[in-house]
């Protein structure tokens, strides 16, 4: 989208939204009073809030670390690097509060948050025409939505700051309960979803649409078991007629396809040198698979109890997942004990680490039909509707349909399972086992000797965020 062409390091506020400039102009030129002047200011200010998603403090870590390493599905170790301590501790369980993976999350996701309120507080003095006007500010409140949604997963209650930051006074501000978040959450999706359109011109495409507004909406409902109106949610989604499967499973992560029907919403990337390429590209690649020269780091090794969880007739384990021998091309190493790593975001055309032009698919069509399936069971055990979506996925995947007759918690379980196999490394599965109380039973599997406690169904609250914030309580256990 245009977003990832337009200079986002515009100081637009002060504190939390403190950012990098991409000029020699002095900071003290920028501010808020005399840069929202036109059109123009309104749209690089909006890209600014959806700039900071594509960040190694953003997508790196709630995707790699805080999602996949800390689940079943990665696990370091057997012949794996362990120089970061940060991941080694998130994989192991071992973390606390002074952990520095929470503390950068935190600290970007309210720059981020800070910068929709800028968005939010200013875009509409800004002399421009009304029905885009409207929109800008709906696009801000969709990512402040989506950003706050981020953090009452991972966190639970969190200073709830809906108001641009123009001092430094008075930043301490206590958390809100869970509940408040959430209402929050829903009301910046509800009031986006009104206002945004259902698709955009192509040189616009990423930007928060209507139907991701219900994605999300959606989502939430189905977090909180809400479940009529998650079920409704996804209906209204699928009822638009914008979103559909590709036949193919592997068109999914086609970089030709980017943004195309599966695609609800995305972290944009632009490879080819211009800095704004995809963390994917060579992090999950091991560093003895090398890509136009270049060799990988190898986050996010894959589990073999993901690797065995998938059947050997699963068109999606191949795509998703590599598991390398000792006598392929290239061999891996004796010293890994099982050489298995994501395979679904290779770019082969990139020709550095972090360049590759792979979108990563943060909530896609595929989830939305599994999320209306999971809510369906919810009301009536395994109900022929719900069985039907699910097949839908299965069939794609080349497998065959569910068993019939199952009771609910078997659906329950086997839903469970579908989403895990179809959005591997995506972002969904510690939220998943989080929200159904399977963490602790799935690391029991995984490895029996990482201990997982109740305690860690939330993450701790940073303890530098702590040390300057005395309002701030921490989470039980920590």
């Amino acid at each position: 989208m245009n977003a990832k062409h337009i200079l986002t390091g515009l100081c637009l506020t002060f504190a939390l939204a403190a950012c990098d400039v991409l000029d020699q102009t002095p900071e003290s030129n920028f501010t808020p009073e005399n840069f929202y002047r036109n059109a123009d200011d309104a749209k690089a200010a909006v890209s600014s809030v959806y700039d900071l998603m594509n960040t190694a403090e953003m997508y790196n870590q709630i995707v790699w670390i805080l999602q996949d390493q800390a689940t079943d599905d990665s696990e370091w170790g057997g012949g794996r690097s362990t120089a970061n301590q940060a991941k080694n501790d998130l994989d192991k369980y071992t973390f606390t509060p002074a952990t520095s993976t929470f503390q950068s999350l935190w600290t970007t996701t309210y720059r981020a948050i800070n910068r929709a309120n800028t968005v939010i507080t200013r875009v509409p003095t800004v002399a421009m025409d009304s029905d885009l006007k409207n929109r800008m500010v709906a696009e801000a409140k969709f990512m402040r939505g989506f950003y706050y949604f981020n953090l009452v997963r991972l966190f639970g209650g969190v200073p709830l700051v809906t108001k641009e930051t123009t001092s430094l006074n008075d930043l301490a501000v206590a958390r809100a309960s869970v509940d408040e978040v959430y209402q929050q959450i829903i009301q910046d999706f509800t009031e986006a979803e009104a206002i945004l359109p259902v698709t955009y011109a192509a040189g616009d495409r990423g930007r928060a649409t209507k139907g991701a507004a219900k994605a999300f909406l959606a989502k939430v409902y189905l977090t909180r078991q809400e479940w009529p109106k998650a079920s409704a949610k996804a209906k209204e989604v699928m009822d638009m007629g914008v979103y559909d499967l590709w036949a193919n499973y592997a068109d999914v992560f086609a970089i030709a396809n980017k943004n195309g029907k599966e695609a609800i919403f995305e972290v944009q990337a632009l490879g080819g040198g211009v800095g704004e390429g995809s963390f994917m590209q060579g992090y999950m690649r091991p560093n003895f698979d090398r890509v136009n020269g270049v060799s990988g780091f190898g986050d996010d090794p894959v589990t073999e109890n993901l690797y065995r969880a998938y059947r050997a007739d699963d068109k999606r384990r191949n795509i998703n997942l590599r598991l390398y021998t000792s006598t392929g091309t290239p061999a891996a190493p004796a010293s890994v004990a099982f050489p298995c790593y994501v395979y679904k975001y290779l770019d082969p055309a990139a020709t550095a680490n972090g360049e590759g032009s792979n979108n990563f698919p943060v909530l896609r069509y595929a989830d939305v039909v599994l999320m209306y399936a999971e809510a369906l069971n919810e009301q009536t055990a395994a109900s022929a509707e719900a069985y039907s979506n699910v097949n839908r996925i299965r069939s794609r995947a080349g497998l065959p349909n569910l068993t019939p007759n199952l009771t609910q918690a078997q659906f329950r379980d086997s839903l469970l399972l579908e989403r895990r196999l179809e959005l591997a490394f995506e972002g969904h599965r510690w939220f998943d086992l989080s929200r159904r109380k399977k963490l602790i039973d799935a690391m029991k599997i995984q490895n029996p000797t990482i201990k997982v406690e109740e305690r860690h169904y939330l993450y701790p609250i940073p303890q530098t965020e702590r040390d300057v914030n005395p309002k701030l309580d921490q989470n039980p256990g920590y």
